[in-house]
């Protein structure tokens, strides 16, 4: 059954063009490149997979599916089963943002909202695939077809950074495949060997816990997981083989595996939206953050930047008014060197239009 152009594209006219690689102004990454994962239809990798899973659902007659998320995946699933006509159950943890729930819904997805976090919501969706035959649109190593669909991202970056080297190839991750699958790509492409940096959340970081006290084999993280970095925040109860597999793969590869406080994660998608213009979800910082403190950023590594920020943008309250560190009209003066006339006629047409 051939459902695949190339081992890591799924055979659709539908399938979206390559997301952008760009090289990061932000001066802790060193001019690393990025690759905006972000400018997927719904906003994050998780768009490659699930194309690729619901396809082998509907290939195999479902009459629906399950998936079990922290937000990117459910969009995902949602977006790609309305492609397909096919209904969809999204589990999600209690904490997942209401834009996250909005934009599911809009694509036609029934929500349960269950549990503290991805492993609670994980579990129940396993259970219910199993006693009722659904396919469970898991974004882990379970289903082999994630990995798979994450080769692309390695491909487009061999396709569009051509002769340029590269040594290293960094992602945020929760369990590993696309941090895995994109290295793969890279080598199917004919790239040298290089080396996989992984990105976790300090809160919740069972795979940095046991690369950092050389440990072979990950046990779920059991304490308190204090993060916003929700997408990454997984205690991986009933599948930590899976990131023990990961964490393997990228000791081998001569890679680390370092974990963000949310601070350092919230410094830095301040900094990727001043230098860069991008919108990136917290979760995708960790990786980045990481590189940073250990000065492995250079123009021969390429960071993931896994999901946009819209969610959580949406999510925070707004105000008319200028905060503390936003831009001002006279900070743009200073900047752009017009002098404070510019600030004078701006507040005088405010005044006149409001009077």
């Amino acid at each position: 059954m051939a459902l695949y152009e190339q081992p890591w594209q799924l055979a659709d006219a539908a399938a979206s063009p390559p997301t952008p690689l760009v090289r990061s102004r932000v001066p802790a990454l060193s001019g690393a490149w990025l690759k905006v994962e972000g400018q997927n239809p719904s906003g994050s990798f998780k768009d490659r997979v699930m194309r690729v899973l619901v396809r082998e659902a509907i290939e195999v007659g479902a009459r629906g599916a399950v998936v079990a998320s922290s937000g990117n995946a459910a969009v995902a699933a949602a977006a790609a089963c309305a492609r397909e006509g096919l209904p969809l159950l999204v589990l999600v943890p209690d904490a997942v943002s209401p834009a996250a729930v909005a934009m599911v819904r809009l694509r036609g997805g029934a929500v349960v909202r269950a549990g503290e976090g991805p492993a609670a919501v994980h579990g129940l969706a396993s259970r219910l695939a199993t006693a009722f035959g659904l396919p469970n649109l898991a974004s882990t190593f379970g289903a082999a077809g994630c990995e798979w669909a994450c080769r692309g991202i390695g491909h487009e970056v061999h396709a569009q950074l051509g002769s340029q080297r590269v040594v290293r190839l960094a992602a945020s991750i929760s369990v590993g495949p696309v941090l895995l699958g994109a290295g793969t790509g890279l080598a199917e492409a004919g790239r040298p060997p290089i080396e996989l940096v992984a990105g976790q959340a300090a809160g919740c970081a069972p795979i940095a816990r046991a690369f950092d006290e050389g440990a072979d084999e990950v046990l779920p993280w059991t304490g308190p997981a204090p993060t916003a970095a929700l997408a990454i925040a997984d205690r991986l109860t009933g599948y930590a083989d899976e990131a023990s597999y990961a964490l393997g793969r990228i000791r081998a590869s001569g890679g680390v595996v370092g974990a963000a406080t949310d601070e350092e994660m919230l410094l830095m998608r301040e900094a990727f939206a001043r230098y860069d213009g991008l919108d990136v979800e917290l979760a995708s910082c960790a990786a980045p953050a990481v590189l940073a403190r250990l000065g492995l950023a250079d123009p021969e590594t390429v960071c993931v930047l896994t999901g946009a920020g819209t969610k959580e943008t949406l999510s925070r309250p707004t105000e008319d008014a200028s905060t503390d560190g936003e831009p001002s009209v006279g900070s743009f003066a200073e900047r752009a060197g017009t002098g404070p006339a510019l600030v004078e006629e701006v507040t005088a047409w405010v005044h006149s239009s409001r009077s």
